[in-house]
């Protein structure tokens, strides 16, 4: 039990560093999306950005706000949190919903 406790912290000590750099993880604002019939979270969050290195972090944060372990978690009706960041002063604008 004892290994198992420091193998998690020790888990945990590596793979903080990197959320640190994901300024959506840091986001004060939100928007709220409601999940339709097959969508993804990655499909949701390309509505929010065209930029490949600012998806991927949209979509890790996506992930951790809303607790989405995987698809079943992505159910129709679910409502998700979706940080919203200032890009060059400007609010990110939503492609379409």
């Amino acid at each position: 039990m004892k290994n198992f406790v420091i193998a998690i912290l020790v888990g945990l000590a590596v793979l903080s560093p990197f959320n640190l750099t994901n300024s959506y993880l840091r986001a004060s604002e939100f928007d709220t999306v409601v999940v339709q019939h097959g969508e993804s979270v990655e499909n949701i969050a390309s509505r929010y950005t065209s930029d490949s290195e600012q998806l991927e972090e949209l979509t890790v944060a996506i992930r951790e706000i809303n607790d989405i372990k995987n698809a079943r978690d992505m159910r129709a009706g679910r409502k998700l949190q979706i940080p919203i960041i200032a890009r060059d002063g400007q609010k990110i604008q939503v492609a379409s919903r």
